[in-house]
């Protein structure tokens, strides 16, 4: 397994782990990997996109810089979500791309996400590949063989008139908000809701890179609750630093997860006749209320490893429609080939559109189990294919007594940050007292 990559690229602090000097390595390796494959041009193309952070233009700069010195032209998209650079990637023919983005992480972190010219995320022996390319001794190319810079002014437009077309959303004058979080939807979130005919209000939308995921977005809905419920609007949308995710609110103060929002989607299609195969892709984390829902449906919860490129793999192994993840990364193929929170939005709004119904309503098959999540810091970052529950023995004899009740409990170190994600799911007395008991073992083993 790559030692650099993550489940979702490379990762770290800005101007500690994530340096100009890293970012120009990986633009070199990139440029020397798509050189020495079979490509349909003189040189290389690559896209390249970023988020808001402050870092983002250092490091778009530096890899960049890699990328021409090494033979690569690049396509700059400028700010733009990473299911927008994953859409125009296809559109332009690109032979790669790179987002420059942490996703959910603090501000001060950043990273930077390879994307094949499918714009999925590169494999692992790919990454491996990458890895070796970067400490490699390559000589630059001659001067005459340097790459270009192109700039795509119209990137926001191109990838929300596609969301558009595909979704076929409209909404006339329908009061939606949405919660961008300082990030990279800033600009494309409202263009698409704007543009279907709603009324539109955005929060936390100052990107000066400052901010960004501080206290708001998909993994903080507490201030989106409060502005749906206060101004008393069908629904709100936040989303994560890069767009990839995207959870809900009600006017009643609902949460909806990836897994509601996929069991929206999923009632359209039986009702259309579209749901074929009768499956769904999901992880461990996937509450076992939907999995019971999709069973009552007639059709079935295939899971696989946290992570949305794990789930992307398995979608395209069993030909599914759907799949995702309760974080919010959701995918769905008609619109989108990886997990697009504004692709998801438009494609849930314009179900509401046209059937008329709430999602109160349309998930009222849907009952999820309790399940609550626990981040227990860790010293570094633990690769999740080395951590063996085994080599804790109290840990995993107080696990096993617990699922004996009838509980799910995962225990996984997150593939982005440095931490230890401890997940109960059951009844909520089962799931408080196992929380009691877990987190506290689980930090002493960790901290100790």
């Amino acid at each position: 397994m790559p030692n650099m990559f993550g489940t979702d690229g490379i990762r770290g602090r800005s101007n500690k782990e994530m340096t100009a000097q890293l970012a120009y390595k990986l633009g070199k390796a990139i440029a020397i990997l798509l050189n020495e494959a079979t490509v349909k041009r003189s040189r290389p193309l690559v896209g390249v996109a970023q988020d808001t952070r402050t870092s983002s233009n250092m490091l778009f700069a530096a890899l960049s810089s890699g990328l021409m010195a090494y033979g690569a032209d690049v396509l700059y998209f400028g700010v733009l979500p990473t299911p927008g650079l994953s859409m125009l990637t296809r559109r332009f023919g690109a032979d790669a791309s790179v987002m420059v983005s942490a996703s959910h992480n603090p501000m001060e972190d950043n990273g930077l996400k390879v994307l094949n010219s499918l714009g999925l995320k590169m494999q692992e022996p790919e990454e491996e590949l990458l890895e070796r390319l970067m400490e490699s001794d390559h000589e630059p190319v001659s001067w005459d063989r340097i790459g270009q810079l192109h700039y795509v002014s119209n990137s926001t437009e191109l990838y929300g008139d596609e969301i558009l077309e595909k979704t076929h959303l409209m909404l006339d004058q329908v009061p939606i908000v949405v919660d961008v979080a300082h990030g990279a939807t800033y600009g494309a979130a409202p263009y698409v809701l704007q543009k279907a005919g709603a009324r539109v209000h955005t929060l936390f939308a100052t990107p000066d890179g400052y901010w960004i995921n501080h206290g708001c977005g998909a993994t903080n809905l507490g201030p989106l609750t409060e502005v749906v419920k206060t101004m008393g609007v069908p629904l709100g949308f936040a989303f994560d630093g890069d767009g990839d995710r995207v959870m809900a609110v009600t006017s009643s103060g609902r949460v909806l997860d990836g897994d509601d929002l996929m069991a929206i989607i999923v009632k359209y299609l039986l009702g259309k006749g579209l749901w074929d195969p009768k499956l769904v892709v999901g992880t461990l984390m996937t509450n076992s209320g939907f999995e019971e829902f999709l069973n009552n449906m007639g059709g079935e919860l295939v899971r696989t490893n946290v992570g949305d490129k794990y789930v992307s793999d398995c979608m395209r192994e069993n030909g599914a429609l759907l799949g995702g993840e309760p974080s919010g990364h959701v995918i769905y193929t008609p619109v989108n080939l990886t997990g697009d929170g504004i692709g998801i939005m438009a494609t849930v709004l314009s179900i509401l559109y046209q059937t008329g119904e709430s999602p109160e309503e349309l998930l009222k098959d849907v009952q999820k189990k309790t399940q609550k999540t626990v981040n227990v810091p860790l010293g570094q970052r633990v690769n999740g294919s080395s951590f063996d529950l085994a080599q804790f023995p109290e840990l995993q004899e107080v696990v096993q007594d617990f699922s004996q009740q009838g509980m799910r409990i995962v225990l996984r170190p997150s593939g982005t940050e440095p931490l230890l994600r401890v997940t109960i799911e059951g009844d909520d007395e089962q799931v408080a007292q196992a929380l009691d008991t877990i987190v506290p073992l689980v930090e002493r083993i960790f901290k100790g």
